[in-house]
């Protein structure tokens, strides 16, 4: 009996012990799930790889105007992916919405096309999804980074550096202002973002009479939205194809919230 008891007690301890660890591993690993998960996307790595050796790797950056979201409602598993669609017409915010499902380290979106994802990271404001596809001996990798976002906050402001200058003017020497307004050429240069900045807020037009490429209380007379908008200027900028609407809108609000070297 005395043994018994002994034993009993034993085998009381190791199961607090097992118990108490098994639940101190659960709050480890667990993410935190909000009843409305609202992601928006700050930037994509693409990789290119042959064996696993990486070819190229290239990264966009995203800004805070990007309407690049993933709204996850856990309630319901409804899930709404919103993204700029862009064509040779132009662009427009597009969306899809369905179902979602997440199993492990995969994320599942149900809707028209079934999309799956893999959940490389998933933390308090941090999610990593990744999809791939091979062709031939290569490997196409792409990663997107979201950042976790307060449904209910206010607009953030448009970022001159990650909204205007990074993915429409440069954009890698690829942008729609390059390689005419770099250091060799143009009226203007526009390279490094610095410089492009000084050069906007302080420069006036040449070929439509000394007009501020950019004034905060009347956005829309701005020579740098006039020249964009191809409205009453003597050369349309940039000459050979014109901006997206979302991408001209883009640089009218960066314009009304007072243009700022962010």
């Amino acid at each position: 009996m005395v043994v018994l008891r002994k034993y009993s007690v034993l085998i009381l301890i190791m199961t607090v012990v097992v118990v108490s660890c098994t639940k101190d591993r659960l709050i480890d690993v667990a993410p935190i799930v909000y009843p409305i998960e609202y992601w928006k996307k700050d930037s994509l790595v693409y990789r290119l790889l042959e064996d696993q050796e990486v070819l190229t790797e290239q990264t966009t950056i995203f800004g805070a105007s990007s309407p690049d979201t993933l709204m996850l409602i856990y309630e319901s598993h409804l899930f709404v992916k919103t993204f700029l669609e862009e064509n040779k017409n132009g662009g427009s915010i597009d969306s899809v919405s369905g179902v979602f499902d997440i199993d492990t380290d995969s994320l599942y979106l149900y809707s028209e096309d079934t999309t799956t994802y893999k959940i490389v990271n998933k933390e308090d404001s941090l999610l990593v999804l990744e999809t791939s596809s091979i062709t031939g001996p290569y490997l196409r990798q792409y990663r997107q980074y979201y950042q976790l976002l307060d449904i209910n906050k206010e607009e953030d402001l448009i970022s001159f550096r990650n909204d205007i200058y990074e993915p429409i003017f440069y954009n890698n020497g690829k942008g729609r202002c390059m390689p005419c307004h770099n250091a060799s050429g143009g009226q203007m240069n526009l390279v490094p973002s610095s410089l492009a900045y000084s050069t906007l807020v302080e420069g006036v037009s040449v070929n439509d009479g000394a007009i501020p490429y950019i004034i905060t209380s009347n956005p829309q007379e701005s020579y740098l939205y006039r020249l964009v908008a191809n409205n009453n200027v003597k050369y349309a900028m940039p000459p050979n194809s014109s901006l997206t609407p979302y991408e001209i809108d883009i640089i009218l609000e960066w314009i009304n919230q007072g243009a700022q070297n962010n």
